[in-house]
């Protein structure tokens, strides 16, 4: 199992090579055993497991502990594994036969999942999209054998506004449940979408875990975010089991949670490499490039210490 090489690793001698992947390791290990009780517990009462993991979007620490935590997971059951990512756009696979032919994944447990289709890779249609983003999300098409991932978010209109046809439906003006599409909520509009959506992925595949990818205030709310209305609040109104993972301490929300709950990282790395996103390479100024390569050798650099082949 690959959480056994992850804890075989000493871990004196990488706080040596490089500390940074020493805590990195330190937080996937620990989020792991916390996860891997709950779901025992769960298994027992014949229920799914919803792991709800929080990240900083720009942080590429959190990508990379993403990414090993959840190759650790798909050890854990023979069913399929849902993984659910936080994306605004609304893509299936028949729309786009092109990247389905292309991947020919014959073994993949749904034509249909979203890393089934090289538009998991290819949406910010930019070959300077952030590293760390793109190995993770290379890392859940290499596995698409024991797992299916689903865009889980609303899409977006060209504006960049929420499109919100799909949650709403034509009359926009008066849902039951009190959020119109003008409501300035829209976090919590889109918690409602995402737990919809990741709950019927697991009815469909008989999922025995399931896990959420989201910014940190989806996890269990914010300072302005309800933890009522987080993907964890209406997971709990729906009595389902759950555990939820903060990758950034700081921003942290566990209220109306047991310590047997949930996660909090302790010392993750803080760094943020910064640059634009262009489509085109001739649209990077020097200064965007540099930054690309800092951040691609950080996260191959961690990999190497860990003596664990990048998913890119």
């Amino acid at each position: 199992m690959f959480i056994e090489t992850l804890k075989a690793i000493d871990t004196d001698q990488l706080r040596l090579k490089n500390h940074e992947a020493a805590d990195i390791l330190y937080n996937v290990t620990r989020a792991y055993d916390g996860i891997f009780k709950k779901f025992t517990q769960s298994r027992a009462e014949n229920k799914p497991l919803y792991v709800v993991m929080g990240e900083y979007h720009d942080r590429p620490a959190h990508n990379i502990a993403q990414t090993l935590l959840i190759r650790a997971l798909n050890d854990l059951t023979t069913a399929p594994m849902v993984t659910a990512l936080e994306c605004p756009i609304d893509l299936k696979a028949a729309d786009y036969p092109e990247f389905n032919d292309k991947q020919n994944n014959k073994d993949a447990i749904c034509k249909t999942s979203a890393a089934n289709i090289a538009l998991l890779k290819e949406y910010i249609t930019s070959e300077y999209a952030p590293f760390a983003s793109q190995s993770f999300e290379a890392s859940l098409c290499h596995q698409q054998d024991r797992l299916v991932t689903i865009f889980g978010d609303i899409a977006r209109n060209e504006d960049h506004s929420l499109d919100l046809t799909t949650i709403l439906g034509d009359n926009k003006a008066a849902p039951s449940w009190g959020i119109t599409s003008k409501s300035p909520n829209g976090v919590a509009l889109r918690n409602i979408h995402m737990c919809d959506q990741l709950s019927a992925a697991v009815k469909k595949f008989k999922a025995q875990l399931a896990v959420q990818l989201c910014g940190q205030a989806h996890v269990n709310g914010s300072e302005y975010d309800s933890p009522k209305e987080s993907i964890s609040g209406l997971l709990r109104e729906k009595k389902q089991n759950i555990f939820s993972i903060f990758w950034g301490a700081a921003t942290a929300m566990p209220i109306h949670m047991s310590p047997s709950d949930f996660y909090i990282a302790e010392n993750m790395p803080d760094r943020f490499i910064q640059y634009q996103i262009h489509s085109a390479k001739e649209d990077f100024s020097d200064k965007d490039l540099e930054n690309y390569k800092l951040e691609k050798d950080y996260v191959l650099g961690v990999y190497h210490a860990l003596g664990i082949k990048p998913p890119l």
